[in-house]
């Protein structure tokens, strides 16, 4: 039987009903006329401080919207922006923090989205992808319908978006001659009149430093265990563990994405063990949690376990020193990528992540 989910988190009528008028201006003005993806704008929020960058998408004629990046968003857009990010990795996927706005048709809405339209009295302006849809997006998580705090922040920097695309319109050089991760920040507190150039402040905006995911903590029944298993010299294997898009959990009523892991004999191209973690899970959490679920699959420890790059090594390192383990970064998992390969075909006839 399916899972029930829950409701949204409720917003207030009167929020709803301001947010719906800002996302009509900012629909108006259609942006994505005149405006790509890497035209990005600064913001800084009046009462927190954070930094968040917004941008328009559209420009390509498929997606239309207005989107916030916040937190370790931020991180994510601009190495996007600056290349320096590989498309491929799927693990990229939780960098992903952002609100977005996006204009659908009304056969994409879900039913609850058509209830806040239907209790804000909202008319379209037109027909076809003019229906506004309002999501959260988290590592790990599915996007989702915004809770109150998170409309609130929309309300507050839809027409921050909207006053720079006015300026950007009639500026159509504004970002000529400028590096793509250098970035127009608005005022904190916009004047009572149209933006001007002057009123840009424009940084160099760098990536932030990397977060290292936190050392994974086996149990002490977890310990007794794997130390019960036949050390097998010689034996190597790889490892990994990263986000799989077309496996879905369901956490406190809200959709997440699954974490695959997959422990392989490199020699042999063997699979020892694998499990499919909640997204919820920390990606160190869960990478720590299913390696020992495939150790204990595997019923013998290994000499040599190789990772993909530096990545999950600090989270790794103190279980497989405990189990005297030698943890081997790796530029690339051949023989994990073929299991991968082979289980994609023999599941569903083509490619699983």
């Amino acid at each position: 039987m399916p899972t029930k989910l829950a409701p949204p988190p409720p917003v207030a009528p009167e929020t709803w009903r301001a947010l719906l008028a800002a996302t009509a201006d900012f629909a108006a003005l259609e942006p994505w006329g005149f405006a790509c993806d890497s035209d990005s704008v600064g913001l800084i929020d009046p009462v927190t401080g954070e930094t968040r960058i917004g941008h328009v998408l559209g420009n390509a004629g498929e997606v239309f919207a207005a989107v916030f990046y916040r937190r370790a968003g931020l991180r994510w857009i601009l190495s996007m922006l600056s290349d320096s990010s590989d498309p491929e990795d799927l693990n990229n996927v939780d960098g992903i923090d952002c609100l977005k706005v996006e204009f659908v048709p009304k056969r994409e809405l879900a039913k609850e989205d058509l209830a806040v339209l239907k209790a804000a009295a909202f008319k379209p302006a037109g027909k076809g992808l003019v229906w506004p849809q309002f999501r959260s997006s988290e590592p790990g998580w599915h996007p989702w319908h915004i809770n109150r705090a998170e409309a609130d922040q929309l309300l507050a920097d839809l027409p921050r978006l909207t006053a720079f695309c006015k300026l950007f319109e009639q500026q159509p050089d504004l970002f000529d001659n400028r590096d793509v991760t250098e970035i127009p920040f608005l005022p904190v507190s916009l004047p009572d009149r149209p933006l001007k150039p002057d009123d840009l402040d424009w940084r160099p905006l760098l990536l932030p430093p990397l977060t290292g995911l936190e050392p994974f903590q086996a149990t002490a029944a977890q310990l007794e265990k794997l130390r019960a298993l036949k050390p097998e010299p010689g034996l190597a294997c790889e490892f990994d563990c990263t986000l799989m898009p077309g496996g879905s959990f369901v956490e406190n009523g809200r959709p997440c994405f699954g974490r695959f892991s997959l422990l392989v004999e490199k020699q042999r191209g063997l699979v020892v063990g694998m499990d499919v973690a909640s997204g919820a899970l920390t990606p160190g959490e869960a990478a720590g949690r299913t390696l020992v679920k495939a150790l204990l699959m595997g019923k013998s420890l290994p000499e040599k376990i190789f990772i993909g790059g530096s990545r999950l090594q600090p989270v790794l390192q103190p279980l497989c020193d405990e189990l005297q383990i030698q943890l081997r970064p790796a530029s690339s998992l051949p023989a994990l990528e073929e299991a991968v390969e082979s289980l994609s075909q023999q599941m569903f006839g083509r490619g699983m992540l």
